[in-house]
């Protein structure tokens, strides 16, 4: 009785379950057909092709830098659904489906998106802890891998480094242009400690990537992934290695080699680094020339070591075209001993001295006019004393001070908290000109650059004796503009060059 009865409410759930399906497929089709009289199938294929495209969403990982062609193709799917007309038209565009994507949104389609692809270049965008066995065999095959142009992975926190480069960076890649992969690596997992023995000998971590084969690769990005690259990168022009968690076992001499395996390199960020990275040398290491390089930054080192020494020591091994930007950030003031520390082989042909100080940090830039390089320090002021950022200041000048020219200041901080003004400027015999930013400086400006009273008429007497613009914030007050007039006639009057003071683009 029981099992008849089963059997008759199963036969009756099936045929509901098919008559909704037809009535379902019904009015699927009478959609279709609605849809295909609307006007705007009468645009060209061209146009409806383009307006599709815009359907996409893009894709770019937080932290990349630069262009990217990779979309979000799982938006197309409602658009073949819509009419016989726009399915025909979408799936034979191959552009359309050159993103292989899986993410959040969607990962289950790659092989049926990559069906429609053809020939035409790929990207691939991954935001998985792992990607799908699908994925992986597209990257084995020849034929998908020498199509790659864009190589997005992040995420991979079930990606150990030598998976990552035996299965995901092992195919070759003779289109490949960019790449950008990004391990998340837990701060408390086993193979995150930063505190490695810095005397220990640390293993080979030089990999090969790519089979060797990546001529075009312009742009790379590794976060914390420890595996360093062994290829020669002809037209590689954007490198940026940066670490959180992950622990490190190559050494400087390491990185020096990928360095010097990249003569087209322009752009280099380096993030991260253990501070030990330089206590392991090899005598036979040379030093790198990089002809090309535009912009140099090293920060935000980690460990017990004091940071400066890790960046003097990679800096001591370069040589650098003079219009390079070489920013340094990520020191504690209060952690270095400034005239060991701060004494870098940069800056010596700077003419321009310009220090912003906030209320947490402060930046002290060499510039030189003439060759448009420039050498930046940031340091973090908390716990530091004045004596302490003084010293900071005048130890990272002192390689060029007699040739600085010109002067900016601008400060959230009275002067005397972080600096004495007198002191400083007398660290700069030949500035020819001044410029503060806010009018708190102005007062203990004009006392450092007053002439002494028992000094004379000599032009020894007054400090910067070559001085001969300032320019002053605006509003000053009647007492600070009286002042001002004062010190530039006495300085007249002591043979120095004083001859113009501006203030809100008007000469006092």
């Amino acid at each position: 009785m029981d099992d008849s009865f089963h059997h008759s409410a199963t036969v009756a759930l099936d045929a509901i379950f098919e008559v909704v399906t037809r009535e379902r497929w019904s009015m699927s089709l009478l959609q279709e057909t609605e849809n295909s009289r609307s006007r705007i199938n009468g645009l060209p294929p061209e146009i409806l092709t383009l307006i599709f495209s815009f359907v996409s969403e893009p894709l770019s990982p937080p932290g990349h830098r630069g262009p990217s062609s990779a979309r979000q193709t799982y938006d197309l799917l409602p658009i073949i659904q819509v009419c016989r007309h726009w399915r025909e038209l979408a799936l034979g565009t191959p552009s359309l489906w050159s993103t292989l994507c899986e993410n959040g949104s969607g990962h289950t389609a790659t092989a049926s998106f990559h069906a429609h692809t053809q020939q035409a270049d790929l990207a691939v965008f991954v935001d998985r802890a792992r990607p799908t066995p699908a994925l992986i065999g597209l990257l084995g095959s020849p034929s998908v891998g020498s199509r790659i142009t864009e190589l997005y992975l992040q995420d991979l926190n079930a990606y150990s480094p030598s998976q990552l480069a035996t299965e995901l960076l092992a195919f070759p890649a003779p289109c490949l242009e960019r790449v950008f992969v990004r391990r998340r690596v837990l701060r408390n997992s086993p193979g995150a400690e930063l505190g490695e023995a810095a005397g220990a000998a640390p293993s080979n971590a030089a990999t090969e990537v790519f089979a060797g084969v990546a001529p075009k690769l312009k742009s790379l990005a590794f976060h914390d992934v420890p595996l360093l690259p062994a290829n020669y990168f002809e037209q590689l022009t954007h490198l940026r290695l940066s670490f959180e968690a992950c622990a490190i076992h190559w050494t400087l001499p390491d990185l020096l080699h990928l360095l010097s395996q990249c003569p087209s390199l322009e752009d280099a960020n380096l993030l991260g680094l253990p501070t030990h990275l330089h206590l392991v040398q090899d005598p036979a290491t040379q030093t790198v020339s990089l002809s090309c390089l535009r912009k140099l930054e090293i920060g935000d080192c980690r460990g017990q070591e004091h940071a400066a020494t890790l960046m003097r020591a990679i800096l001591s091994n370069l040589i650098l075209p003079a219009d390079c930007a070489v920013r340094l950030y990520g020191l504690d003031a209060h952690r270095l001993s400034p005239f060991s520390d701060l004494h870098l082989p940069l800056g010596e042909q700077c003419t321009v001295l310009s220090i912003d100080v906030s209320f947490v940090a402060i930046t002290i830039t060499l510039t030189s006019p003439n060759t448009r390089g420039s050498v930046s320090l940031e340091l973090s002021t908390a716990g530091a004393t004045s004596t302490l950022l003084q010293q900071s200041i005048e130890a990272f000048v002192s390689v060029c001070a007699a040739s600085i020219l010109e002067v900016t200041i601008s400060s959230q901080r009275v002067w005397p908290a972080w600096c004495d003004p007198n002191l400083l400027l007398s660290l700069l015999p030949n500035v020819a000109s001044v410029v503060l930013r806010d009018t708190h400086l102005v007062d203990q400006c004009l006392d450092a650059i007053r002439p002494c009273s028992s000094g004379g008429p000599e032009r020894d007497s007054a400090l910067c004796p070559n001085l001969a613009i300032l320019h002053l914030p605006s509003p000053l007050s009647d007492l600070l503009l009286q002042k001002l007039r004062s010190v530039v006639s006495e300085r007249q009057r002591c043979g120095c060059r004083t001859q113009l003071a501006v203030v809100d683009c008007r000469s006092i």
